[in-house]
């Protein structure tokens, strides 16, 4: 069965059709529509009660005879519905990312539905929806050779821009699988360095080179959860208190807020909140404490602290 608002759009074009076709009967009408005669006869029982108010005057008038429908009083549907140029615009776009998204949908079908929402677009509207997806052809590419990759299990090598220490460095890993978390998509592959499955987010890949060296991405091992894909509940966390002006950073990292905590010391005299925060290692969380020394500080544990504030006395020996 076909969604209510795509099945409302097709008894609507039923309109314009027999307005257009008035000899052609139910039968030849659901061929040249793709669908059944049972479906038509059903679409033209219900328009006959169908318009813009309550009364006679407002409703569709048509009547069904052997040799064709006669479209009395169309209500102004003398047209096939169409998208506006902005609808289309946007789905063009929609389509355009879905394609870059390896294994998700159908590549075919998508191409095909995007080639006709390009015939019936001007060619300025479908330049700007080029411009903005120009810059994801790289990732999309590289979408796709880390998926064959998977499939294939072959191994692959890459250069990454670490997260955690800021720097690049070459890896070479067993691709398992790809997941997509929040509008990013991330490789989760064995790593033969570290001895365990690590998560690598594309759009930090540069030079990746799919090998001829068979895969090991030892998937019996992998304990894969799609709704905590970074087992984030396994991680440790860390007490931290936050200025009153930033609570903001509590949504983008994931702090769980509590009650205000004591007095700043500052020069004003507002509470700092209290929260946790979890923590992927320590050394994240030196240099996360030490970005945002004057919005956050950590509290605890007793290891935590000390470590930012070794770090944070190691960094001032520099300026001295």
């Amino acid at each position: 069965m076909i969604p209510k608002n795509q099945q409302l759009v097709q008894w609507l074009n039923l309109v314009p059709y027999f307005r257009n076709h008035p000899n052609s009967s139910i039968f030849e009408a659901a061929a040249d529509l793709g669908i059944t005669h049972q479906e038509v006869k059903q679409a033209l029982d219900a328009l006959m009660c169908t318009g813009v108010g309550n009364y006679t005057e407002d409703l569709i008038d048509l009547v069904v005879k052997p040799q064709g429908v006669a479209i009395l009083d169309d209500q102004g549907l003398d047209k096939p519905l169409r998208l506006t140029p902005t609808e289309a615009g946007a789905l063009l776009l929609t389509l355009e990312t879905l394609e870059q998204v390896p294994g998700l949908v159908d590549p075919t079908a998508v191409r095909s539905a995007a080639a006709k929402l390009r015939g019936i677009m001007d060619p300025k509207a479908t330049a700007i929806v080029d411009s903005l997806s120009e810059s994801e052809s790289a990732l999309s590419q590289m979408h796709a050779q880390l998926d064959q990759a998977v499939q294939d299990s072959h191994q692959v090598r890459f250069d990454y821009r670490s997260a955690a220490t800021g720097t690049a460095s070459a890896r070479q890993v067993h691709p398992a699988r790809l997941f997509l978390r929040d509008g990013d998509t991330y490789l989760i592959a064995w790593s033969d360095e570290h001895g365990e499955h690590r998560t690598y987010r594309i759009d930090r890949m540069s030079n990746l080179e799919v090998l001829d060296a068979a895969a090991n991405p030892h998937l019996h091992a992998l304990d894969f959860d799609p709704d905590n894909p970074f087992g984030y509940s396994q991680l440790d966390a860390a007490e931290v208190e936050i200025h009153p002006e930033y609570t903001w950073l509590a949504p983008e990292y994931g702090i769980t807020l509590a009650a205000a905590a004591g007095p700043d010391t500052g020069t004003t005299g507002q509470a700092w909140v209290r929260g946790t925060l979890p923590i992927a290692t320590e050394q994240w969380l030196v240099r996360f404490a030490l970005s945002h020394a004057d919005r956050l500080r950590i509290v605890g544990p007793e290891n935590l602290v000390n470590a930012v504030a070794a770090a944070q006395a190691a960094a001032q020996e520099l300026y001295t």
